[in-house]
């Protein structure tokens, strides 16, 4: 009998298939995908008994080809549910130490910042017009204001895709390969300006995170530069024409 395959997911690094309704198959697209999912899947063994929700357990990871495969976690993608769970995650997550986790990254989180930011002025700051680039670049340089923080395990892309829910609880967090030691305050970055804003933080976490959130639709539109795929760059440059 053959497999049942729905692809589930048009991820940058990733094809993601659900195979039978029960199996996630994920298969890297690109070169150093590969090591990302064999950092995902050490980190992930370490930290899922400190979460109060799910998240993907590898039970077969293979280098060549390389690929992975984990039981499917069941949830529709968060829009403004269980704000307590939620945080509770955010809270488990941000103060979980990862120094025994081997893999886990440490990057110089400014020099990133900074190196991000001038291959926006390079690729996607042409692409707007005159009056708004003024903007754009006004923007770009608060990423030298992204500093003061008490580094910790940052997920890096929580969007409502991988924050997932049932019965209006938060039950699962999937999509962990950009997982890193970083600012907290980039995984409040779409729950403070989107479905929260009304929670109680640190007006400076408050701030770099509306900063991160900001600068999201940039990585879309250079991601479609880079592959040549004009649909990312144009919804890209809408995003971030709409938070300039």
């Amino acid at each position: 009998m053959e497999a049942h395959l729905v692809e589930i997911d048009g991820g940058w690094d990733f094809k993601v298939l659900v195979v039978d309704g029960e199996w996630v198959l994920r298969v890297p697209r690109v070169a150093d995908a590969a090591e990302k999912l064999e950092r995902e899947a050490a980190l992930l063994a370490a930290l899922a008994p400190a979460l109060p929700v799910a998240v993907p357990q590898f039970e077969q990871l293979s280098n060549r080809p390389p690929f992975a495969v984990y039981r499917l976690i069941r949830g529709e993608p968060l829009r403004n549910q269980d704000p307590e769970g939620v945080r509770g995650f955010l809270d488990a997550l941000h103060s979980f130490d990862a120094s025994t986790v081997p893999g886990v990254r440490r990057p110089d989180w400014l020099e990133a910042w900074h190196a991000n930011a001038e291959i926006f002025r390079a690729l996607v700051l042409p692409r707007l017009d005159l009056d708004e680039r003024a903007r754009g670049e006004s923007l770009l340089r608060e990423v030298g204001t992204l500093t003061g923080f008490e580094p910790a395990l940052t997920h890096c892309d929580l969007g409502p895709e991988h924050l997932l829910v049932r019965r209006d609880r938060l039950v699962g967090v999937i999509d962990w390969a950009g997982a890193e030691i970083g600012d907290p305050a980039l995984d409040y970055a779409w729950l403070l300006n989107v479905p929260f804003p009304d929670w109680d933080v640190d007006e400076d976490l408050r701030r770099r995170a509306r900063i991160y959130h900001r600068l999201g639709p940039w990585f879309e539109v250079e991601y479609g530069v880079r592959t040549r795929q004009p649909a990312f760059v144009e919804s890209g440059l809408a995003g971030v024409r709409s938070r300039l």
